[in-house]
């Protein structure tokens, strides 16, 4: 488990066999809330500013029904593990909300060559939207932020 410290904040940047049980143990859960950042800490932590209908990677909070919720940074969205990423924060933002409505449930949790974080969620008639991250944290909610 590799862990990146930005300000005594442990972000996960990798995920080893460990990690990987634990976070499987979250799939099959509905998705309750999603939230798109309109700032990135990857943007803040580069000085960039980059502009928000040609933004390709997000901060994204995810809400499972069980209390669990993954803060995303540098997540990038696709329809397909081979398609073209999502573009633009309001299309991110209103397609993530989208499939939130349409009862999206964390399908897997996935890592690729590099052992970074791949959230596959489904939603709708067996659409999918694959989540690779480049850091994350896990936490636990008690309230969910207003919409």
């Amino acid at each position: 488990m590799t862990m990146a410290k930005q300000d005594e904040i442990p972000l996960y940047t990798s995920v080893d066999d460990e990690l990987y049980e634990e976070l499987s143990q979250l799939a099959g859960q509905a998705v309750v809330f999603v939230e798109v950042w309109e700032d990135s800490l990857s943007s803040a932590l580069e000085e960039e500013e980059e502009q928000p209908e040609q933004q390709a990677s997000f901060d994204i909070d995810l809400y499972l029904v069980d209390g669990a919720y993954f803060e995303l940074y540098s997540a990038t969205c696709f329809d397909s593990p081979d398609g073209e990423p999502w573009i633009g924060l309001d299309e991110v933002s209103k397609r993530l909300s989208a499939a939130s409505k349409q009862k999206a449930v964390l399908e897997e949790v996935a890592v690729d060559e590099e052992d970074q974080l791949v959230l596959v969620l489904r939603y709708g008639t067996g659409k999918h939207i694959y989540l690779p991250v480049a850091a994350w944290l896990l936490e636990e909610w008690d309230e969910l932020p207003e919409a």
